[in-house]
């Protein structure tokens, strides 16, 4: 079953995050979390702030945190590019639980409508660093 495996790689603004090879990749696609495998249909996703999971040819599990960015799935090729990712090994609970309750009081009184949206993108992200963070795996 080795020889069906998924070449992954992912990129963001500052380096390469991740090359390697996997069985199966879970991104949280813009209208929905999905999953692709060994011979998934071509696809370009774009992706929304979440959880990114992949498991490896001996089934471990990696999982990350995301901001936006997009998936290209193209002949067992899976090439994602984020904004930010942080493996969820690497995310500090106690600042993630205080960045969401400062992002939550600024998105609900903040004056400024492009400030208050700046505000629930980051509480979308800081929800996604709890979420990835709490995956046990």
């Amino acid at each position: 079953m080795t020889d069906r495996v998924l070449n992954v790689s992912i990129v963001t603004p500052q380096s390469t995050a991740f090359v390697g090879t996997a069985l199966a990749v879970t991104v949280p696609g813009s209208k929905s979390a999905f999953q692709v495998l060994y011979n998934h249909a071509p696809i370009i996703s774009s992706l929304d702030i979440g959880v990114l999971k992949i498991e490896d040819p001996s089934n471990h599990i990696s999982v990350f945190a995301v901001r936006e960015g997009f998936v290209e799935v193209l002949k067992n090729t899976v090439n994602i590019v984020v904004n930010e990712l942080i493996a969820a090994t690497e995310i500090d609970t106690s600042k993630a639980e205080e960045d969401y309750r400062l992002a939550r009081e600024t998105s609900d009184t903040h004056p400024d409508r492009h400030r208050r949206e700046q505000a629930r993108k980051e509480v979308h992200w800081a929800e996604a660093r709890l979420r990835a963070a709490r995956i046990e795996v």
